[in-house]
C-alpha cells in the first residue's frame, strides 16, 4: 500500500499536464471492479502495456457475482430473457411457490423503471436485434479465451463437452427448435438431439430419460463450462505478472472529475490518479455513474447455487446441462457438481432463501436420481447486474476518459473476455470484430 500511495500520489499540476492528450502507449488505467469482468479487463489493457490499478471493496477477486455462478461459456445461450416466449412464463411462474422467477415489487422507483424498459425489449424484433448482438459477443470472448487459456495455462476446471438443453416433453421441444436456425447464421451450431444421442452425449442422464423428466433436447457441441472464480483469481495472478496492482478491501468514496474529465478515484481514503477510468462494477456502477451525474438501466436479479462434493464412487455427468422446464443449469467442475438457477426480481436483497436454494437440489434429483455426493451443499446467493436488454453496456461514458463494462447480467462468464477486448480497442482507438455502437445502447444520449 506504501509503493502505491507513492506511486499514484501525483500532484494536480501533473495530473492536468496527462489528461491533455489521448491513450498512448504505457498510459495509466484504473479499473474499478476485481470480478471476471474487471480482471479481464485489466489483463487485457496490460497485456497491450497500459499501467493498470484495480481497485475493488472485496478482498479477493471474484467474490461477487463471479463467485459461484452456472459455470456455464454458452453462446448458444447468450440471448435476452427480455421475450415474448419469456415473459409468457414468467406470468405464470409467478403463480408457483417454487418456480424459477418470483417478483416481489418495491418501493424502490428504478425497480419499475427497469420493469417498464424490460417489458418494452419483450417484442420479438427487439429481441432478435439485441440476440444478436450477444451472440457476436459471446463467440468474440470465446475465442479469446482459447487464446488466454493458450498464453497462461490458469487451471479452472474446464470441461470442452458442449451444453445440452433438455427438455421434459416432445411439444417443448417442437416450441425451442426455431432457435436453431436462428442460431446458425451467427456461427452456432445447434441440433435437436433424441433419448438414444443424449444418452450416447451424456449418459448419466439414463434414468432422467427413462423417467421421463428428459424427452429430448438441443445440444452446442462447441459450448463449454468452467469455474469462473478460479479463472478469474489465475489471470489476477498472471496481471500480476505484467504489472497490474491490485488494491483490494478498499470501497470507492468518490470519482473526482477536472473540468468534465476525470481526474481521479478516491478509495480507502486514499487518492488514486491515472490518465483514464474504467468502472467494471456490476451493480455498484450505477451509484457511482448517478454521482457523475447520469445513470444507467442496472438492476438486480438474484440467483443461487449449490455446489456438492462428488463421491469418490459416483458416475456424475461430465457435460453441462440446461434443464429447460426448470430454468437451471448443472455443470461439472472436477471433483464437485454445481446446480444454479432461479431469477428473483426482490431489489437489491442478497439474503439467501433456503427454501429456493433447497429446490435446487431437489431438481438437481429428478434429472441425476443416482448421484452421489460427501457432505451438505453448499449454498450461495448472488445478484445478478441485468440491464433491461440483456446487452451489457460497454463504452464512452458521458464524462471524459470514463469508459464502462458493465451490465453483463447471467453472462458475464460468457462474455468477460470479448469484453475486454471491446473496452482495449474502444480505449486505444482501434477497430475491432464488434461494432462499439451494439454495446452503448445502456448509455444515457448526449
Amino acid at each position: 500500500m506504501t509503493f502505491m500511495r507513492e506511486r499514484w500520489a501525483r500532484n494536480d499540476h501533473e495530473a492536468s499536464r496527462q489528461l491533455e492528450g489521448d491513450l498512448t502507449e504505457g498510459s495509466d488505467i484504473i479499473v474499478l471492479g476485481a470480478g471476471v469482468v474487471g480482471i479481464t479487463t485489466a489483463w487485457e489493457l496490460a497485456r497491450r502495456g497500459h499501467g493498470v490499478t484495480v481497485i475493488d471493496r472485496q478482498t479477493e477477486p471474484a467474490t461477487g457475482a463471479s463467485h459461484a455462478n452456472g459455470a456455464q461459456i454458452s453462446p448458444s445461450e447468450a440471448v435476452p430473457w427480455a421475450s415474448p416466449s419469456n415473459l409468457r412464463l414468467a406470468l405464470a411462474w409467478m403463480r408457483q411457490a417454487d418456480g424459477p422467477f418470483k417478483l416481489r415489487l418495491t418501493a424502490d422507483s428504478r425497480q419499475w423503471w427497469w420493469l417498464l424498459r424490460f417489458l418494452a425489449s419483450c417484442r420479438e424484433d427487439v429481441w432478435r436485434r439485441n440476440a444478436r448482438r450477444m451472440v457476436r459477443l459471446a463467440l468474440a470472448s470465446q475465442r479469446r479465451l482459447d487464446e488466454i487459456v493458450e498464453e497462461v495455462r490458469p487451471e479452472f476446471d474446464r470441461e470442452r463437452r458442449g451444453i445440452l438443453r433438455v427438455y421434459d416433453s416432445d411439444a417443448a421441444l417442437r416450441e425451442a427448435e426455431g432457435i436453431v436456425d436462428f442460431m446458425a447464421p451467427l456461427g452456432v451450431g445447434l441440433r435437436a438431439v433424441g433419448p438414444d444421442e443424449i444418452l450416447d452425449i451424456e449418459p448419466a442422464l439414463g434414468a432422467a430419460i427413462a423417467s421421463g423428466a428428459v424427452a429430448g433436447g438441443l445440444y452446442a457441441e462447441s459450448d463449454e463450462s468452467g469455474d469462473a472464480q478460479a479463472f478469474t483469481r489465475a489471470l489476477a495472478h498472471a496481471a500480476a505478472g505484467l504489472g497490474v496492482r491490485t488494491v483490494l478491501g478498499q470501497q470507492v468514496e468518490r470519482i473526482d472529475t477536472h473540468g468534465d474529465r476525470f481526474h481521479s478515484v478516491v478509495a480507502g481514503g486514499v487518492r488514486h490518479m491515472a490518465d483514464h477510468l474504467v468502472i467494471c462494477l456490476g451493480l455498484d456502477t450505477p451509484p457511482l455513474t448517478r454521482s457523475l451525474g447520469f445513470d444507467l438501466p442496472i438492476y438486480p436479479l438474484k440467483g443461487y447455487s449449490a455446489t456438492l462434493r462428488l463421491a469418490a464412487t459416483n458416475s456424475a455427468p461430465r457435460v453441462s446441462v440446461t434443464d429447460e422446464t426448470r430454468r437451471m443449469v448443472v455443470s461439472r467442475l472436477g471433483d464437485r457438481i454445481r446446480v444454479a438457477g432461479k431469477a428473483d426480481l426482490v431489489g437489491h436483497d442478497a439474503r439467501l432463501d433456503p427454501r429456493r436454494a433447497e429446490q435446487l437440489v431437489r431438481d438437481l434429483r429428478r434429472i441425476y436420481p443416482d448421484l452421489d455426493h460427501d457432505g451438505p451443499p453448499e449454498f450461495w446467493a448472488g445478484l445478478r447486474p441485468m440491464t433491461p436488454t440483456g446487452v451489457p453496456i460497454i463504452g464512452r461514458s458521458p464524462v471524459d476518459r470514463v469508459y464502462l463494462n458493465t451490465g453483463h447480467g447471467s453472462l458475464g462468464w460468457t462474455m468477460a473476455c470479448g469484453s475486454a477486448v471491446l473496452i482495449a480497442d474502444l480505449l486505444e482507438g482501434r477497430n475491432g470484430e464488434l461494432d462499439p455502437a451494439d454495446y452503448e445502447s445502456g448509455l444515457p444520449a448526449d
